[in-house]
């Protein structure tokens, strides 16, 4: 449909479904400062005209077409002229809500994880380091603490993380993250992000690891055997070179390794 043949106002459905593009972008009034816009891509939007408190105009989107009826628009193009009506201003008020949402964004427990590590990374942290802690983050930390802000993070939150870390008996990993969790929060008050670290004391609280089961030692007279099946192994090069080079080293104390070596040559 040509914009000429539009016969009445507020705009009809079939109008705004058979509005067509032009060479350039147009604007066509539904009613009560409530426009329907065009662009030459065929993009099609509403936009209410107001006057600012200041005196001057303006215009704010309401939305697209067809996402957004025409019913939809004229009532959400009613609540603004209330808000007009008022003495504010819609646009600064749709500003101001989203410099509370950004603001909020950079308060959470994901955005502080983030920065923290970048501190790391600038400090010369190792990259294996980085890398380890990138993991246990994505995989634990921030999956369960992340899209929370600071200040509603509380430590029965933080006490959840260890404990379910330890469910997997992962306890050195679990160590880890509570000692990364209590950087992060302390680096956050520093920053004025937050007042309160739920993350410390976490230690307190921790389960205790298993003894570590060492394995046996080889006994003497089972060292021949070994080392004779060490020298014929099927093993990789690797493998094969770093086990002889502990032998050869001694990498124990004493010089029972240098003993040995020489009682038994590869």
């Amino acid at each position: 449909m040509k914009r000429a043949d539009i016969k009445r106002r507020p705009l009809a459905d079939t109008t705004l479904a058979g509005l067509e593009p032009e060479s350039k972008e147009y604007r066509e009034l539904d009613g009560n400062g409530l426009y329907f816009r065009v662009k030459p891509d065929g993009g099609k939007s509403w936009q209410l005209r107001y006057k600012r408190p200041a005196g001057n105009w303006a215009w704010m989107g309401l939305g697209g077409y067809p996402e957004v009826s025409g019913a939809l628009a004229r009532d959400k193009a009613a609540e603004l002229r209330k808000v007009v009506s008022s003495g504010a201003d819609p646009l600064e008020q749709k500003r101001s809500a989203k410099a509370a949402i950004d603001a909020a964004k950079t308060r959470t427990f994901r955005a502080a994880a983030d920065a923290w590590l970048k501190a790391k990374e600038e400090k010369g942290l190792a990259p294996s380091t980085l890398n380890k802690i990138r993991t246990y983050l994505d995989k634990d930390i921030l999956p369960a603490l992340g899209d929370k802000p600071l200040d509603e993070i509380t430590r029965t939150d933080c006490a959840d993380l260890q404990a379910s870390i330890e469910a997997r008996d992962a306890h050195n990993v679990a160590e880890k993250c509570r000692t990364w969790v209590n950087q992060i929060f302390g680096r956050a008050i520093g920053l004025g992000l937050t007042e309160n670290n739920p993350g410390s004391r976490l230690r307190d609280i921790a389960a205790q690891a298993p003894k570590t089961q060492q394995h046996p030692h080889l006994l003497e007279p089972e060292l021949g055997d070994f080392l004779n099946a060490l020298r014929h192994t099927p093993s990789r090069l690797t493998a094969r070179t770093a086990a002889w080079l502990c032998i050869w080293t001694a990498s124990r104390p004493g010089t029972r390794g240098t003993v040995l070596a020489k009682r038994y040559p590869s």
